[in-house]
């Protein structure tokens, strides 16, 4: 640690006093001694008198070697005995500027990191600790400051993507009560809009709770024994009608065969859902094939959803799950949806302990999950 000129003055002083005083009680104790040993120690009424004569007062003493010995032992301890106040005293100058840094943090929420260095071990690990806790600090803040970012992004979006049908059936039905005598062939047209647009509200509101649930850390998870290839096979039979009407075959693998795992079936079935929905939005006239696959890991089971169609541009992969995002920035309109589908697909996979990506290229277009066998391990049961 780096003294500033009042600590170095502080501890020359320091220093300076407290060789004054082992000197004088390293000559005490070495005539106290020699004294003793050489038979000139004689304490009469006058007691103190005659310590401070025996202190003070050489001649009553003669020097031999072994008392030249005493003498350099006994200085030796007085030196040692002055490092280590000196080193105390260094330390305590050390502790008052490190509680001066922690004072400072705290009521300036200044989070730099303490820069000191110290030959005391018990220091520089109590530097290294509060530099930990600052860090750790810091980095709560910073996620607090993000989290509150996107929460003031999401009300947003929200309101904006809200704002758009809701203003659509307030004009269409204000157009009805303006113009009672409307013919009716405009009156069912205009109703019909607004019914599809309110739908697409309802749509959106819904999408807005399913995201909320998928934030949580899984308290309203509803955990059970399923199969895959059963539900692959539900999966497929439920989208049948619509693979049937685009040209498009869907299949199954799993591998082994029975794939049993614990999860939430209704979130999975949502999740799988999302992915297929979103290879018929985009997979568009290219898309032949959606292919459902799942293979075990030991302890984790990894599930793809498979298709050929069209390759997602490479600047698009990192954003795909970001909330209200949409490959289709064009404004096409008959690609509908609040953009919050893969956000939801991704939060029902962190709710399963699980990770979910995306790869594309040109052939095949896969988005892979990873979960485990045992999603409700370390979750809290009721």
């Amino acid at each position: 640690m780096k003294l500033t000129a009042k600590e170095i003055l502080h501890l020359s002083f320091y220093g300076a006093a407290a060789a004054i005083v082992l000197l004088f009680l390293d000559w005490s104790v070495f005539s106290f001694f020699t004294a003793i040993l050489s038979g000139n120690f004689r304490i009469s009424r006058g007691g103190f008198y005659s310590l401070a004569r025996i202190t003070f007062n050489s001649h009553n003493f003669t020097f031999k070697n072994q008392q030249w010995w005493g003498f350099v032992a006994i200085l030796l301890i007085g030196i040692v005995l002055w490092i280590f106040l000196l080193l105390r005293e260094y330390q305590q100058l050390q502790l008052k500027r490190l509680s001066n840094e922690i004072t400072r943090i705290n009521n300036t929420n200044d989070n730099d990191q303490i820069k000191m260095t110290s030959i005391d071990p018990m220091v520089t690990n109590l530097v290294s600790q509060i530099n930990q806790m600052t860090q750790a600090k810091q980095e709560i803040l910073d996620t607090e400051l993000d989290n509150e970012k996107k929460q003031q992004e999401l009300v947003t979006n929200v309101s904006h993507d809200l704002r758009t049908p809701l203003t659509s059936i307030i004009g269409y039905l204000g157009l009805i009560e303006s113009n009672p005598k409307l013919p009716e062939e405009q009156m069912r047209k205009h109703v019909s809009t607004a019914y599809s647009k309110a739908q697409q509200l309802v749509s959106m509101v819904e999408d807005l709770f399913s995201y909320s649930q998928t934030q949580t850390n899984g308290e309203n998870m509803n955990f059970q024994p399923m199969e895959i290839s059963e539900f692959f096979d539900q999966l497929i039979v439920q989208f049948s009608l619509d693979a049937h009407k685009h040209n498009i075959t869907m299949s199954s693998l799993t591998n082994p065969d029975q794939i049993k795992i614990v999860a939430d079936p209704e979130k999975l079935a949502r999740l799988f859902m999302n992915l297929i929905n979103n290879a018929f939005k985009y997979g568009k006239s290219a898309m032949t094939f959606i292919k459902l696959t799942a293979v075990k890991k030991d302890d984790r089971v990894e599930i793809r959803v498979q298709n050929d169609g069209e390759q997602i541009p490479k600047s698009s992969l990192n954003k795909l799950f970001d909330r209200f995002y949409r490959v289709d920035q064009s404004g096409n309109k008959d690609i509908s949806g609040t953009g919050l589908g893969l956000a939801i697909s991704q939060g029902i996979v962190k709710q399963h302990h699980g990770a979910i990506r995306v790869e594309s290229n040109t052939q095949l277009t896969s988005f892979i999950i990873e979960l485990p066998l045992d999603a409700s391990l370390g979750m809290p049961r009721d």
